[in-house]
């Protein structure tokens, strides 16, 4: 998936190589998902965040020394009856990052539920 052309970067200045991740986050409802990629995506943070419906996609780009790195997120739905369509969120990811309620154990316990589906389900590589 990387790309290893030159790009430019907002300054001008030329760079080594493009990178391209697919990114996904996982977990229970109201743990926080959304809140860290809109502070990632946009340095924002709200203190009421709406449930996401389905699946939210966001892409942040971010210059490290010669490469660029393109980062296409997907913030899925926490809720139970959205949890059959996380296999098509996660599936070709090249990353997860499983979000849980430090305040609520039961979060924790459901993060290591999709630890094992990743472990189980994804790419080898994640």
């Amino acid at each position: 998936m990387a790309n290893r052309s030159a790009a430019q970067r907002p300054n001008g200045a030329t760079q080594g190589k493009i990178c391209q991740f697919k990114l996904v986050l996982l977990g229970e409802s109201a743990v926080g998902k959304s809140s860290l990629v809109l502070r990632f995506v946009k340095g924002q943070f709200h203190e009421y965040q709406e449930s996401t419906i389905g699946a939210a996609f966001l892409t942040q780009t971010v210059c490290l020394d010669d490469t660029t790195v393109k980062f296409e997120i997907w913030d899925t739905a926490g809720q139970e009856r959205y949890h059959s369509l996380a296999p098509m969120y996660y599936r070709g990811a090249q990353a997860a990052i499983v979000v849980y309620d430090i305040t609520n154990q039961d979060t924790f316990g459901r993060a290591k539920t999709w630890v094992k589906e990743l472990q189980r389900q994804a790419s080898p590589n994640i």
